[in-house]
């Protein structure tokens, strides 16, 4: 039983079953998964579409994004979220470690005597305390303060009040 018009001469068809060769399996493989290249074999392709299959993937893909959008939405916040709270946590053992450092440091009885004279001004037994009294300062008069305050005025209040106050 032939299947077609045979040309003397050329090769015999490779038959359909397992003899083929695999080169040929992979050559109609190729040819079969290749997109055409013409806008005329495109425009082909779209006409053997389905429009209600097409209505129902149309359908299908948006349910399918709809459906994804909220989780990724709220997946990637609580990425965020997560990254900012390790941020927080490295920063709070961060401080974590300075308050034990300092808690270290003041449960040294050199530093608590240290404190203590500083402080409180401590003497220990036999030592003779001495405590400097600096004169004050005298009074500023009228002129001094008034200078002052004028001095610590914005530029811009200095120049409005060069313009609006009269000299004396």
């Amino acid at each position: 039983m032939k299947h077609g018009p045979s040309r003397s001469g050329s090769r015999a068809a490779p038959s359909p079953g397992p003899a083929r060769s695999r080169s040929a399996n992979r050559q109609s493989a190729a040819s079969s998964t290749t997109f055409p290249r013409t806008a005329s074999a495109l425009s082909s392709r779209w006409e053997n579409i389905n429009p209600k299959r097409a209505v129902v993937l149309a359908a299908v893909l948006s349910l399918l994004a709809l459906t994804l959008a909220v989780p990724m939405r709220t997946y990637f916040s609580q990425q965020t979220e997560f990254d900012e709270l390790r941020a927080s946590n490295a920063q709070l053992q961060v401080q974590v470690q300075e308050y034990e450092e300092k808690v270290a440091e003041q449960n040294d009885p050199a530093y608590i005597e240290a404190q203590a004279r500083e402080r409180l001004q401590f003497v220990m037994p036999g030592e003779k305390p001495l405590l400097m009294q600096y004169p004050v300062p005298p009074e500023k008069t009228e002129e001094e303060r008034e200078a002052e305050r004028v001095a610590a005025n914005p530029w811009y209040t200095s120049l409005y009040n060069s313009i609006s106050v009269p000299e004396k």
